[in-house]
């Protein structure tokens, strides 16, 4: 683990003993920003700066791919290919109400880290602190809220996506299974983000290979090991990911409360605390109602293609995004260093050196994201294959990924600029556009397409495609009209 933040600043030896068990944080006092950042970053160029933010997360977010992608190619060998066919589509189900069961996280999370790293850049360590303690306590109670009602409305959902039989089984199974975890899910990846938002990218890193090592090992050995250890079918590969996110839970606390990321929690920080709540709430619930937005829009999509009525199609799906999901990797990982630099620079008081930052990222990102695109436009039909032989996800798949790569450069400019406009706590205007974008266009086109005009799965997917090369407009406007620079959190 790292402590290369916490020694190499020398306000740290200062500000932890004066954090007293009785201390409040009600507002921060006022300091003028230097315009320079401080910790790790502090005389690195700003390339360098870029890659100290981006490498580390980008390795976890691979590493957090693969997680997923461990359970997907688990599922793409099972067998017979009607067994295959049907775990793929409930893991496809599941994948989505994951990603649901990740809203509130996130959201904390957002809040969180730009407001941790806004008082990183300000130098305002013990207001760091205090937001690390009340994110823990938002996520505890977010985990446990959306674990419940997972737990409990996970037939109704499978129904709901056009699961039957089989499938609607497997998917049942594997969502209750994972629900019951969800707090530990919550701790794993929002202390992750408060992390990342006083400049340690490089612990949790360190953490999701642990959890992408512990979820291999323990969900191959419950699917494919010998009995009574193995044998469980979809049910191993749930019990895999939930002793995963357990173990990187710990050890996240763990980090937390011996201070080894520049940001150290206290007991006394777990007590609720009314001023530092609204603060990550404030920045955080507008994320969360962009990012459920995202959701219900992508799980209709889900029910479009449910509705079409094709073997498999839902499996191609979501085959199909996970493939694409190796291009937008980098996107996002960039993007995140953007958020950290926009929140940090802004919060030392340089505006203009924070768009800067952007404009460096967003050409990186946005550059590694075309030349990914190329990868799936000249070799689609063997990356479907890595993850799943059945013949009819090889029919349909290969033509979805090959039209994703024509547009990969659009896609970049959204994951990047959309993340730095978020460090900056402008999280309201990338609400509004992702609403626009998602209900407005993504929507239409796709019943438009897919089932008024009946171009199938292939229509669904232009549709896609079209939005995300208007969505990465309407994000680099936003950018370059330069009002997220002037907002308050």
């Amino acid at each position: 683990m790292n402590r290369s933040y916490q020694d190499s600043t020398p306000s740290a030896a200062v500000a932890e003993p004066i954090d007293a068990p009785d201390a409040s944080i009600s507002r921060p006092p006022a300091r003028v920003g230097t315009g320079e950042l401080s910790g790790r970053l502090a005389g690195l160029s700003l390339p360098r700066q870029v890659l100290v933010l981006a490498i580390w997360p980008l390795m976890e977010q691979i590493l957090n791919f693969l997680v997923g992608m461990t359970d997907l190619m688990l599922a793409g060998r099972l067998s017979p290919d009607a067994v295959k066919v049907a775990a793929i589509d409930a893991l496809g189900v599941a994948g989505y109400i994951g990603w649901a069961m990740n809203l509130l996280q996130a959201a904390v999370g957002v809040g969180s880290a730009a407001l941790i790293a806004r008082a990183i850049g300000a130098r305002h360590r013990r207001v760091a602190n205090s937001a690390l303690g009340q994110s823990l306590l938002l996520a505890t109670c977010s985990g446990v809220t959306v674990g419940v009602v997972i737990y409990l409305g996970a037939g109704v959902i499978g129904r709901f996506a056009g699961l039957e039989g089989q499938g609607l089984a497997f998917c049942i199974t594997y969502l209750r299974i994972v629900s019951l975890v969800a707090p530990a899910s919550a701790i794993l990846f929002v202390g992750s983000a408060c992390l990342r938002g006083a400049g340690d990218t490089r612990t949790p890193f360190a953490v999701m290979v642990v959890v992408n090592l512990t979820n291999a090992v323990a969900s191959i050995l419950l699917v494919f090991g010998p009995a009574p250890l193995g044998g469980h079918g979809v049910a191993g590969i749930a019990a895999g990911t939930a002793i995963a996110w357990i173990v990187g839970a710990a050890i996240v606390l763990t980090v937390l409360i011996r201070g080894w990321g520049g940001i150290r929690l206290r007991l006394i920080r777990l007590r609720p605390h009314a001023y530092t709540m609204k603060r990550i709430v404030r920045v955080g619930l507008p994320n969360l109602a962009e990012s459920s937005g995202m959701w219900i829009g992508n799980f209709l999509i889900l029910k479009i293609v449910g509705a079409l009525g094709i073997y498999g199609a839902i499996g191609a799906h979501m085959i199909a995004i996970r493939i694409e999901a190796i291009s937008f990797l980098p996107g996002f990982a960039i993007g995140l260093a953007a958020a950290t630099l926009t929140g940090q620079y802004l919060g030392a008081g340089n505006p203009q050196r924070a768009r800067q930052a952007v404009l460096l990222c967003w050409f990186a990102g946005a550059g590694i994201m075309m030349l990914l695109g190329l990868v799936f436009i000249l070799i689609p039909e063997q990356l479907v294959w890595l993850i799943s032989n059945a013949d009819t996800h090889m029919e349909q798949a290969p033509r979805l990924v090959r039209m994703a790569g024509f547009i990969q450069v659009f896609f970049g400019t959204y994951a990047v600029l959309s993340n730095a406009i978020r460090g900056a706590g402008d999280t309201r205007s990338a609400m509004l556009m992702t609403y626009a974008s998602t209900f407005l266009i993504r929507l239409p086109a796709a019943a438009l397409l897919g089932v008024v005009l009946d171009l199938g799965l292939l229509g669904v997917w232009i549709a896609l495609c079209g939005e995300l090369i208007i969505r990465g407009g309407m994000f680099a406007a936003r950018f370059l009209h330069g009002g997220w620079a002037k907002v308050k959190v």
